[in-house]
């Protein structure tokens, strides 16, 4: 169900699968995408069946080459069958012209959708907005304990169990061994080349 869109949609693919044949609008529909791009389509399936709780309801369904979803019920289906919707507890409310009324529960456990990169790129270059995010729940971390980890375990002065700040101070007298062997280093070098 859509109440942004005007008239009620069934994807081309999936009218496939419709033992139906369409009838032609006596005009051609223009549908604008959020996309900005438009699509033409002049072919309708009349008073298709579908059931909702068990109640058949009908819908004139237009075509479209969509592939985001199989069928969108837009305004004039809703208006039809005279629902009221309840975007807060997800409930459709209908009140139908013979006088029978149901109640339609949406599903409460829906999941955030994923797409893909390569959809999103597409997105991104049609010029929507995107933004990068890198969410992690440390209460749900359960990661080895710098114990338990093999080599890390026999040099705990290292490894700091917070990695999330700057590392700690460490003892100068090595980077001055290792300049020094750097000097040792250049020296023989160049002596060999000397040499030959």
């Amino acid at each position: 169900m859509d109440s942004g869109a005007s008239h009620s949609f069934i994807s081309a693919r999936f009218a496939s699968c419709l033992d139906v044949t369409p009838d032609c609008l006596s005009y051609t529909l223009d549908v604008s995408r959020s996309t900005g791009t438009s699509m033409y389509t002049d072919s309708v399936y009349r008073s298709c069946e579908m059931s909702m709780g068990g109640i058949p309801l009908y819908a004139d369904l237009i075509i479209l080459p969509i592939r985001e979803f199989d069928v969108i019920l837009g305004m004039d289906w809703l208006s039809a069958h005279r629902a009221r919707m309840d975007c807060y507890h997800k409930t459709v409310d209908f009140r139908l012209p013979d006088g029978t009324t149901f109640l339609f529960k949406g599903d409460k456990g829906f999941s955030t959708p994923i797409i893909s990169f390569i959809r999103a790129s597409r997105y991104l270059e049609k010029g929507c907005e995107g933004y990068l995010a890198y969410v992690i729940d440390r209460r749900k971390e359960k990661g080895l304990s710098l114990e338990e980890i093999p080599v890390v375990c026999e040099f705990p002065d290292v490894f700091s169990d917070d990695l999330g700040s700057l590392p700690p101070i460490r003892n100068m007298e090595l980077l001055s061994i290792l300049h020094q062997v750097q000097l040792l280093f250049r020296k023989h070098y160049t002596g060999l080349l000397l040499q030959s």
